[in-house]
């Protein structure tokens, strides 16, 4: 199967890097390819599970919904602590603690790597 890993560094206020890293990650799995998400600097605010409203889209909800198609969302736990985010309370359910040590170890997992900035 094959596999993809996507970085995101950009916050929700940059939503056509967030759109576009959500709509690629979607059609990835739609295609069967394993897809890894990983949010580091300002991108950790897209995880924010206080931001999901159930009238409309946000970053937050749309990566709720990757996790619940299977795809793997990480977050970098410095970012997020750099940003006043707990890391176990504040994220949309389903978002693993990360680190950039376990990036560079997906970044040789994978087979190919997007990085959105």
């Amino acid at each position: 199967m094959p596999r993809l890993l996507i970085i995101l560094f950009s916050p929700p206020s940059n939503f056509q890097n967030v759109d576009t890293a959500y709509e690629l990650s979607k059609a990835a799995v739609e295609m069967n390819h394993e897809v890894t998400v990983f949010c580091d600097a300002d991108a950790t605010l897209n995880l924010l599970a206080r931001q999901i409203s159930g009238h409309e889209a946000t970053p937050a909800s749309e990566i709720a919904e990757l996790i619940r198609k299977g795809v793997h969302v990480h977050a970098c736990r410095e970012s997020a602590r750099l940003r006043g985010i707990d890391v176990k309370k504040d994220f949309v359910e389903g978002v693993v603690e990360s680190s950039l040590g376990r990036l560079a170890e997906l970044m040789e997992q994978h087979d190919r790597i997007v990085a959105f900035g």
